[in-house]
């Protein structure tokens, strides 16, 4: 999956979120994140924008995704149909993680 970041904005692209039901569980975790702003998709291009309010984003939590993110990746580039149900689910465990960050007191 090629990620692009800037603060405010970040584009994801892949041909797996040409999947609707992928598509919707990506974005749905990436609106935990922070105050959205908006999202669009590119069908042309397999593209998703999230622009969001940079102050509402712990960039040292984010960084703590990586090895979820990895996996996900991982999956993501030999994906079939058949993986779709692993794909989702480990971007609910995605979401499972920010929503902890609510329990945890501030802690990255």
């Amino acid at each position: 999956m090629q990620i692009n970041y800037f603060p405010g904005r970040i584009r994801l692209r892949d041909r797996i979120l040409r999947d609707d039901d992928i598509r919707q569980a990506a974005v749905d975790v990436a609106a935990k994140l922070g105050k959205i702003l908006s999202v669009s998709y590119n069908e042309r291009t397999g593209s998703v924008l999230l622009e969001y309010d940079a102050e509402s984003v712990d960039m040292e939590k984010i960084s703590s995704l990586v090895p979820l993110a990895a996996k996900l990746n991982a999956k993501a580039s030999f994906y079939t149909e058949s993986k779709k149900d692993e794909i989702i689910a480990l971007i609910e465990k995605i979401g499972r993680k920010i929503d902890g960050w609510a329990n945890d007191c501030g802690k990255p």
